[in-house]
């Protein structure tokens, strides 16, 4: 029911009655139930407050979200430095799985040592007997990495004898990987790959106690063939 001004409001008798200035006709409008239904719908007359209990969680993650984030959602200093820790610790996690050397990363390649030994093997050569005597004169001369170079044909050629791989000179060293049926040997023999071509072909110089690392492990991988 729409009510006129006279409805809503009785004048107090103990006022002075003052004269209206403006004596027109005034023409009240009431709004349709139709049209106050459909304005009470609409969202953004939806006054009711949020009564929702945030749980010990939800309030914990708002909590920590206050440090990371400032007023306008961007991300703070704190936030930037807990994304590029993040970035950090995935990179970090990758590399492991990878099996590469952490110190790799920080040591730029130097001038390596090289010396006349020919490894352009054929596929006579790897049975040759002057792998033993490549590897005697690296480790003579400190070429370490010309020496892990050795340790890995000697690798392939234990495998070989024991027919764990067809040696061919025109394969790569995955597809060596993939012939490889011994779960076990596969496995070390992925981590030799990793670590004889981060060596090789990354052209990295080794200590003489980075290159007895190498060498304990090749021995032990070569033994393990051997007496299997």
């Amino acid at each position: 029911m729409c009510l006129g001004v006279h409805a809503l409001a009785q004048p107090d008798s103990t006022y002075t009655q003052v004269e209206a200035w403006d004596n027109s006709i005034v023409d009240y409008r009431c709004a349709s139930a139709d049209t106050i239904a459909y304005y009470k719908s609409l969202e953004e007359y939806q006054y009711t407050s949020n009564t929702e209990i945030l749980n010990w969680w939800q309030e914990l993650v708002n909590w920590l979200l206050s440090f990371i984030r400032i007023s306008d959602g961007s991300l703070s200093l704190i936030g930037w430095l807990i994304l590029l820790i993040a970035v950090a610790v995935i990179v970090f996690i990758i590399i492991r799985l990878l099996g590469v050397p952490i110190k790799g990363l920080f040591v730029f390649s130097k001038s390596t040592k090289v010396t006349q030994l020919n490894f352009a093997l054929s596929n006579m050569d790897i049975e040759s007997e002057e792998l033993e005597k490549m590897m005697k004169v690296s480790i003579q001369n400190k070429a370490y990495r010309e020496a892990t170079r050795v340790l890995f044909l000697l690798s392939l050629r234990a495998l070989h004898r024991k027919n764990h791989i067809e040696w061919n000179a025109f394969k790569t060293d995955r597809d060596y990987y993939y012939e490889v049926k011994n779960q076990q040997l596969k496995e070390k023999f992925l981590l030799l790959i990793r670590q004889y071509e981060y060596v090789w072909f990354g052209k990295f110089e080794l200590s003489e106690p980075e290159f007895e690392s190498i060498n304990s492990d090749y021995k032990q991988f070569i033994n393990q063939i051997t007496t299997n």
